[in-house]
């Protein structure tokens, strides 16, 4: 599919984050976009094709409009607020089930997924640090590599299914602990001082 076919990813892509991705069969998709299961079989080879171009289009989406706020005229520690809020909101409107089913029935296309937003949130946060470096607002004596893939491997480790059983653990109150830790451990003494005239605006 091109992209004039964008509006009918998106329709099946709500289907699938509504009811999960096994479950939707090409008759409920072709139902769903008002065609018929032959007219969609001309635009798409079978389920596994349809599947690669969704979930490639809602990463493809989430890594622009994650980069819309790093274009921004925010300082470091404003981008990471922007930035936390967008993906707070972002997994709250996503359904488990459908991780869960890309990662079960299509785990090539999850791994490729993964690894390709794996390597772009690497480098985002590498670029954040950077950033808050040359501003005068994180610590200049930091390895910015190694804190840089810390933090990252902190938010990957919420999505392990053994994560935090000893716990009782909202997941948003973890991602806002972790959030929090990883703004302590880079800002220096100006930093820290944005920080909590941040936390007072932004979590009363």
């Amino acid at each position: 599919m091109d992209e004039k076919h964008g509006n009918f990813l998106l329709r099946v892509y709500e289907l699938y984050n509504r009811f999960g991705i096994k479950s939707i069969t090409m008759d409920d998709v072709a139902r769903e976009l008002g065609i018929s299961k032959k007219t969609l079989y001309e635009c798409i080879e079978d389920k596994s094709e349809l599947v690669k171009h969704v979930m490639e289009m809602v990463y493809r989406y989430h890594g622009e409009k994650l980069q819309e706020i790093t274009m921004r005229s925010l300082n470091a520690m404003e981008e990471l607020f922007e930035v936390n809020r967008y993906m707070t909101q972002m997994i709250k409107e996503q359904n488990p089930t459908l991780g869960y089913d890309l990662q079960k029935y299509y785990p090539e296309l999850h791994k490729s997924l993964m690894q390709e937003q794996r390597n772009r949130m690497h480098d985002a946060i590498r670029q954040n640090l950077i950033k808050g470096i040359e501003e005068g607002i994180y610590r200049k004596e930091m390895n910015v590599e190694i804190i840089s893939r810390l933090h990252m491997t902190r938010m990957e480790y919420r999505y392990r299914q053994d994560s935090f059983q000893v716990i009782d653990a909202d997941s948003h109150d973890v991602m806002r602990e972790i959030f929090i830790y990883h703004l302590h451990g880079i800002a220096n003494d100006k930093g820290i001082k944005i920080l909590n005239e941040k936390l007072k605006s932004e979590w009363k």
